[in-house]
């Protein structure tokens, strides 16, 4: 008889699924490397193929259009723009022309460079972008080849548990949906575009799993838990009961969920802390109103350098800006600008990879340094702005001299945009994000020069405790519960109150239940997390008393170690909210 085997990874879609396993499998292609001599025949061959992967891209983005609407059929924008990727294609052609090599060759060297690229940076939304670099690589390998995109094996005519190394959008595409009770994958992460639209399935997922499929045989059960990210192999009799169980109670919970989408996140005692998302692409801002979030807390622009293959005009940017807050209608948008450097060494921006990329020349610094740069998405935001309310946001500030330096560069773009006639909002509230020790401690110093604070607890986290959070090795000191990191937290919160200013939080430590009434007890007024997660940060608020969360917060701050506040947090929250289906800690 098989032993149960527990397997966690990242959860990217709640609920609980449980079924016989189905492998999607994949077999890769071998790339050898072969000469050719007829170079120009074959430059035409490859621009064939761009030609003919770009027009099956358009076809599956207008099914993805009508299948799930125009929010998912933009993640094929994204294919479509790396397959316009000039900087990429110009070194493919060169390496045909230069090395005298099978196109084939040339585009899976390149582009398999640019993957890992992705790959080996700290933000897991770009490292997810690696996925989408290698889909692309794959349709014009099968192109060049004659080859037409792999179809999926038949799945059985019954519910089943859906497993693979890796899924691609258009995978998800072609999937029977309605067989469909569970998603879990090896590769992946909570950003990638599979991720977003095997959240359309509305089925339970959790993706990054490693060696899963390899280790699963068809018709094996097995039970995914999307809340906790944990999948279990071969579950014993009692393992099933517990799910069965767990499973109808959070279909109830989900249920509930749904009564106060439209309800403000307000306290027992009046308290009302507001809720809003984190998102990377305009299509995405749509996702918060539709979750009940009052706005986006944090617009990851980056984005728009990974989509663009270098720096876009200030034209695209306002373009893009201006899309998400029409599709707001009327909730505030937060616009970080750019935080590019070290780590997010982009072709085409300019910006070199460096060995201590985490503080190094990132962020503000190079806005402050490259003002042509930082001016025209300056430029962009506050034309954009004109289309609906809007903030900015500084990353990266470490000293006053940077911000005021920021602040200047404004006031020209200001001086600018009244010279060139251009209509703009001259009242865009202007904020900071407080990531380092520096400014948390002097946060008293530099709320008086902004109109808003917004935590990124998790460069805060990593900068306190002196640890790279993508170093596996040194991975568990990076502690979001360590009293160290939660006095700073309160010191913002402090100085921001002070100065009469409010102060959000944007990282990851925001959408945790098990943070909610901590941070609300430390003096949050706004907590920014994915849109997916704001109706049951929401079902915590409206279940507790802001009497209750400042307590928790002083008890945790009497506390010396991140085991021991965490310990705590967890039995509060699990003998106060018992009847709540909420996983407060992965792995329950």
């Amino acid at each position: 008889m098989n032993q149960p085997s527990v397997w966690t990874g990242q959860t990217v879609a709640p609920g609980i699924g449980l079924g016989p396993a189905f492998l999607l499998r994949r077999e890769r292609k071998a790339v050898p490397r072969l000469g050719i001599t007829d170079v120009d025949h074959q430059l035409q061959r490859l621009d064939d193929a761009i030609e003919r992967a770009a027009k099956l891209l358009h076809v599956h983005r207008d099914r993805a259009a009508k299948r799930f609407g125009d929010v998912i059929a933009r993640i094929f924008d994204t294919h479509l723009m790396i397959l316009e990727d000039e900087p990429a294609f110009d070194e493919i052609r060169e390496m045909i022309r230069s090395e005298k090599v099978a196109p084939r060759f040339a585009v899976y060297t390149i582009l398999e460079q640019y993957a890992k690229r992705f790959e080996g940076q700290d933000d897991t939304y770009f490292q997810d972008r690696a996925q989408d670099v290698r889909d692309v690589c794959r349709r014009l390998v099968n192109q060049l080849d004659g080859e037409a995109d792999t179809v999926l094996s038949d799945i059985p005519d019954e519910p089943v548990v859906l497993l693979a190394a890796e899924l691609n959008p258009t995978d998800i595409l072609r999937l029977p949906h309605k067989n469909i009770i569970a998603v879990a994958t090896d590769a992946g992460g909570a950003t990638s575009h599979t991720a977003i639209l095997t959240r359309t399935l509305g089925v339970p997922s959790v993706v990054g799993l490693r060696n899963l499929s390899k280790a699963v045989k068809r018709g094996d059960t097995v039970v995914v838990n999307g809340n906790s990210g944990k999948v279990i192999v071969h579950p014993d009799a009692e393992q099933l009961k517990t799910y069965q169980r767990k499973q109808g109670e959070y279909q109830e919970f989900v249920a509930s969920l749904k009564d106060i989408c439209d309800s403000r996140a307000e306290t027992e005692d009046g308290h009302v802390i507001l809720l809003k998302g984190n998102v990377e692409m305009p299509s995405e801002a749509e996702s918060v109103i539709r979750h009940g979030g009052d706005g986006v807390g944090l617009f990851r622009t980056e984005y728009l350098v990974l989509t663009h293959g270098g720096l876009p005009d200030e034209e695209t940017q306002f373009e893009a800006y201006r899309d998400v807050i029409l599709s707001l209608k009327g909730r505030p948008t937060t616009f970080r600008t750019f935080d590019l450097g070290g780590d997010k060494a982009f072709p085409g921006a300019g910006i070199p990879a460096e060995d201590n990329p985490f503080m190094g020349w990132r962020a503000i610094r190079i806005g402050l340094d490259r003002p042509e740069i930082m001016k025209p998405q300056l430029r962009a935001i506050l034309r954009a702005a004109l289309h609906g309310p809007a903030n900015l946001m500084f990353p990266m500030i470490s000293t006053l001299e940077e911000l005021f330096a920021a602040k200047e560069i404004l006031a020209e773009v200001h001086g600018d945009l009244d010279a060139d006639g251009v209509e703009f909002d001259r009242d865009v509230p202007v904020g900071m994000m407080v990531e380092v020790p520096s400014v948390a401690l002097l946060a008293s110093q530099f709320a008086p020069h902004v109109d808003f604070f917004s935590i990124g607890t998790n460069d805060l986290v990593q900068f306190t405790m002196a640890v790279d959070r993508g170093n596996e090795q040194v991975a568990g000191l990076h502690q979001p519960f360590n009293p160290a990191v939660l006095n700073l937290i309160q010191m913002t919160a402090d100085a921001a109150h002070m100065a009469q200013i409010p102060v959000s939080i944007c990282g990851e430590m925001a959408g945790q239940p098990l943070a909610t009434l901590l941070l609300m007890g430390l003096g949050l007024d706004e907590l920014s997390t994915s849109p997916s997660l704001v109706p049951e940060v929401k079902k915590l608020i409206l279940s507790s008393t802001m009497v209750d969360a400042r307590k928790l917060a002083e008890e945790s701050l009497r506390m010396n170690t991140a085991p021991q506040v965490r310990e705590h947090l967890l039995e509060y929250m699990k003998s106060r909210f018992s009847n709540l289906p909420i996983w407060f800690e992965p792995g329950t």
